[in-house]
């Protein structure tokens, strides 16, 4: 019993288990997600064969860059993950998932050397609550390669840039670049928000912290420059938005986008805003300094969302970077005040125990929803094997709606009436059928 209890009570071991539940949780709603949407679209190259190797992916993203858009390091990863049995997707995907939880806990947890747990579990917890699509971020296949993985490099990176060191190398600044240019050359407005974030950084370090900004700084900041700007100017990123129609003047454009976009910004992020309200007026009240680190992310989080104005549309699951680094944000205050005094740390855990809660239940009801997705695509695969082996290759099947906002489907595509349109001759050819459409409702 001795042992067991000095294996509970130690920091390290606590971190360990938590990130081994999370992971196990995310592995199962992972395993009972099917193929959907554009993970149908991504399998084939352009002569509407299988892709089946690496040569098929760059010729697919060389494409692609020029002529629909210039996130080529996600598209790239989801192809390679499409070569292979979706099984191996579910593992990695909810590795990486764990990770994004662990790089959000050290980027909270800064400088800071006291270990705090339970924040593993907060994050994780404000990742499946306010996060407004879940499920087509952190488990389709093609949403998580743009927005899970993508949120994996940035963060890696910002540890890394964060990281002080008074050693400075070639080799270092050149490794920094070109991680910079990776992490630059992810996520539009993601990336733009990272941008923002590392400029932050540096001059918190110069002016607040007074720490030599050195050459691998420098250079990674280049280079994440360098990779956005790859990423916005992709000539397939103006054949797709030529092929969207609005007459509206470029003013009145701008205008409209920039209103929508601070509407939706106070609807996703309304609890973390007061969070950070209070959190600040606490450390005002105890007239103690909080880390400015919170002030530059909150920064980043909301030029990301200024930087969509741009874009022509701003899905929900877009703002999954915004979210992210709101998060982080609230989180720097609240790592800090824990330690002001003791109540804290015990409202800190009064709030874990009850979110733990209602987390199992929403889970469970996340489960049951994305299992009947599951269902729905093993009876229609089933249903098209029993077509082909009687000759026929039109299927008609049943219209499938998502509830729970972690389903995938939420707020996606499923499958559309008219066997021409996308993704159904892709899903058609992918099954080796002629035509699949929808019944009547």
């Amino acid at each position: 019993m001795k042992k067991i209890k000095s294996f509970i009570m130690s920091k390290k071991n606590q971190i360990i288990l938590i990130l081994l539940g999370i992971f196990l949780m995310m592995l199962i709603l992972n395993m009972f997600t099917p193929l959907i949407a554009d993970d149908y679209s991504y399998s084939f190259k352009l002569n509407n064969e299988r892709i089946v190797n690496l040569i098929d992916v760059f010729n697919y993203q060389l494409w692609h860059y020029f002529n629909w858009g210039g996130r080529v390091i996600a598209h790239a990863i989801a192809q390679t993950f499409l070569i292979f049995p979706k099984d191996v997707f579910n593992v990695f995907n909810s590795i990486v998932y764990t990770l994004v939880v662990y790089l959000i806990y050290l980027n909270v947890k800064g400088d800071n050397k006291k270990d705090k747990p339970l924040f593993l579990l907060a994050i994780h917890f404000c990742l499946w609550f306010l996060q407004p699509v879940f499920g087509q971020t952190c488990l389709w296949l093609v949403g998580s390669c743009n927005y899970l993985w993508t949120m994996f490099f940035i963060l890696l990176f910002l540890w890394f840039f964060r990281k002080h060191s008074k050693k400075n190398s070639a080799l270092k600044m050149i490794l920094m670049f070109l991680f910079g240019i990776i992490a630059g050359w992810t996520n539009e407005n993601t990336a733009f928000g990272l941008i923002v974030i590392l400029v932050g950084i540096m001059l918190t370090d110069k002016y607040q912290k007074h720490i030599k900004i050195l050459g691998y700084k420098i250079s990674g900041l280049i280079g994440t420059i360098l990779g956005f700007i790859i990423l916005i100017v992709a000539p397939g990123n103006f054949v797709r938005e030529s092929s969207m129609s609005d007459e509206s003047s470029l003013m009145i454009k701008l205008l409209k986008r920039i209103i929508d976009d601070t509407i939706s910004f106070v609807d996703y992020c309304l609890p973390l805003l007061i969070g950070i309200v209070i959190l600040i007026s606490i450390y005002i009240y105890k007239k103690k300094k909080y880390d400015l680190m919170s002030i530059v992310f909150l920064a980043g989080s909301i030029l990301t969302v200024y930087a969509m104005v741009l874009s022509p549309t701003f899905p929900a699951r877009a703002w999954f970077g915004v979210i992210t680094f709101a998060i982080i944000a609230a989180m720097i205050l609240l790592y800090q005040l824990v330690d002001l005094e003791r109540i804290f740390k015990f409202i800190m855990g009064d709030v874990i125990v009850i979110a733990s809660i209602i987390y199992v239940s929403s889970y469970l009801v996340g489960f049951n929803d994305i299992k009947e997705l599951r269902n729905t695509w093993i009876n229609r695969i089933n249903y098209f094997d029993e077509l082909k082996d009687k000759g026929i290759f039109d299927a008609e099947v049943e219209p499938y709606y998502a509830k729970d906002p972690h389903n995938p489907c939420y707020g996606g595509v499923d499958l559309n009436k008219n066997a021409e349109d996308w993704p159904n001759f892709n899903v058609a050819g992918y099954y080796g059928m002629d035509k699949i459409t929808l019944k009547s409702e």
